[in-house]
């Protein structure tokens, strides 16, 4: 056989391998649809998805700012902030409006989908998402280093992460946006620059303090290409459009819903957050997760790449993502190692190119059984743990937000307000209910905002989820109404959710709230009480 004939097999052999991979690969990433549909979230529950959801409503009325008449009568301290549930917050000079506290890239997709699929497709826009990112990071790998089995380990790798499966369930911003920049750092490798920048602009969008981290595609783009202005230019309208945005919404560009600068960024936090993201991230991805770093010190022999200074594209890109939360404020739980998701393709694409590059080295046919092997027990390990953290439960669990509402809106008339915090979103959107946040209420002020309230003609009722009726009874210590020492109305088990009657304190049995047959694992998406939401609420 000739030197020819042989090349010819060689090429042969490895197109077929790259079509197996990719066939594999997308059919993982229709399997990370399919729990993303079938175990994911379609209630727009708690502070994050309501404020999406909601806001999406905003977008496709072209308005960004409700009213509500009984902010101004209001008597209390504050009271603008009382009558903005979570997720929005009172506008800057306007005593009666509240604006959305969440950026509008991800609100954005969600109109797009809704004007095509109804409020209900609001909800497919995270799993396609994730089949998105499991897809795009085996490409990245395939560009990088045209080795299918590498490629396809980084993407099984991705697609068994226990916070990227925990994401994955949330109708919130991270699954997307680490689609977005994912998708950007492709279209760099690719040359393809405008394309780049807009990719770039979406994930900018979805998440403006990610827009830093663009300095590391750009300027790798001038290092191998010459000047990336169309890079520049995709990109530019989504800054200057986040700036314009927060100037409406409050009052100038340097502020967020979530802050300024200094409220968000300390170098006091780094210490915390290195803690933090390093345990989270051995406990949930093992120790292999050390191989990136390995990856970017292996001298240039052991691992081939026929992307040009792919350390500085990849390591960089990775550490710019890290570095944008080293020294942002901190939050102890694990899920927030979905704030450095972005980062998951790249780095498990350099993990999975370190381990064929180390046993390679030992053996020409160790990388295949030794990448085989890896994702086996890593994917096996990383589903284990995503069960254990409860992460397939999430999306039945979400819909206690629904049940509640559901029950406030069969038992309460049209006036009613619902004095609570956790579901202050929740009970507007699907009981079409007013809410008031009990923890901006002045402690001194509950019993006369009752008062206050029922002389109005709006019947007040307190929803408590969990630890907040120890926290309201602590509040409100001083208060006849916040000692609670009533039976409530009713009481949702597991967990405990109880409404109490402000008024007529005298239920000698509170009813029980039942859980939906549609708790059950599946997609189930509930209308909510008005679509869309009046934009002046009397």
């Amino acid at each position: 056989m000739t030197v020819a004939s042989e090349s010819r097999g060689d090429a042969l052999a490895h197109s077929g391998s790259a079509r197996i991979a990719a066939i594999a690969t997308a059919a993982l990433a229709v399997l990370v649809f399919y729990a993303g549909i079938h175990w994911g979230s379609t209630v727009a529950g708690g502070a994050d998805s309501y404020g999406y959801v909601s806001q999406a409503s905003l977008w496709r009325q072209g308005a960004l700012f409700i009213h509500q008449d009984i902010v101004r009568p209001s008597p209390w301290p504050l009271a603008s902030e009382t009558w903005a549930p979570l997720g929005f917050l009172p506008a800057p000079g306007s005593r009666d409006a509240i604006v959305p506290l969440y950026p509008p890239g991800l609100p954005m997709l969600m109109a797009v989908f809704q004007a095509v699929g109804g409020f209900c497709a609001a909800f497919v826009i995270t799993p396609l998402c994730g089949a998105l990112t499991v897809y795009l990071t085996f490409l990245i790998g395939m560009r990088a280093f045209a080795k299918p089995l590498v490629s396809f380990a980084a993407a099984a790798l991705v697609a068994a992460s226990p916070i990227f499966l925990y994401q994955l369930m949330n109708p919130m911003s991270d699954v997307p946006v680490t689609a977005a920049w994912t998708l950007a750092i492709l279209l760099a490798m690719d040359r393809r620059q405008l394309a780049a920048g807009v990719a770039a602009a979406v994930a900018v969008l979805i998440r403006p303090n990610l827009a830093p981290a663009f300095a590391v595609p750009c300027a790798w783009l001038w290092l191998v290409n010459g000047r990336p202005w169309r890079f520049v230019a995709g990109i530019v309208p989504a800054i200057v459009f986040v700036l314009v945005l927060n100037t409406k919404l409050y009052g100038s560009p340097l502020l967020s819903g979530y802050g300024s600068t200094g409220d968000l960024y300390a170098l006091s936090f780094a210490a915390t957050n290195i803690r933090q993201f390093s345990a989270w991230m051995f406990e949930t991805q093992t120790p292999f997760v050390l191989l990136a770093v390995v990856y970017l010190i292996l001298p240039r022999e052991f691992v081939s790449s026929r992307v040009p200074h792919d350390r500085w594209l990849i390591g960089g890109g990775m550490a710019a993502v890290e570095l944008l939360y080293l020294f942002y404020r901190p939050f102890d739980a694990w899920w927030y190692l979905r704030f450095l998701l972005p980062m998951w393709p790249l780095m498990m694409i350099a993990c999975a190119a370190a381990v064929d590059a180390l046993t390679r080295r030992a053996h020409r046919f160790a990388s295949p059984a030794a990448l085989g092997i890896t994702v086996v027990i890593l994917g096996v390990v990383g589903v284990a743990t995503a069960a254990e953290r409860l992460v397939f439960d999430i999306g039945r669990g979400e819909r206690r937000y629904v049940d509640v509402a559901r029950f406030v809106a069969t038992h309460t008339d049209d006036r009613a307000v619902m004095i609570a915090l956790q579901h202050t979103g929740t009970l507007r959107m699907y009981a079409g209910r007013m809410t008031l946040r009990f923890d901006q209420l002045d402690p001194a002020w509950l019993d006369r905002a009752v008062r206050f309230l029922e002389q109005g003609g709006r019947h007040p009722y307190i929803v408590l989820e969990g630890d907040e009726e120890r926290l309201f009874k602590q509040r409100f210590a001083d208060s006849a109404i916040g000692r609670l020492d009533w039976n409530p109305t009713a009481v949702f088990e597991r967990p405990r959710i109880t409404i109490y009657d402000a008024v007529e304190r005298n239920a000698s049995e509170p009813l029980a709230i039942a859980a939906a047959a549609s708790r059950r694992a599946g997609w189930r998406c509930d209308p909510p009480y008005a679509w869309p939401p009046p934009l002046r609420i009397k």
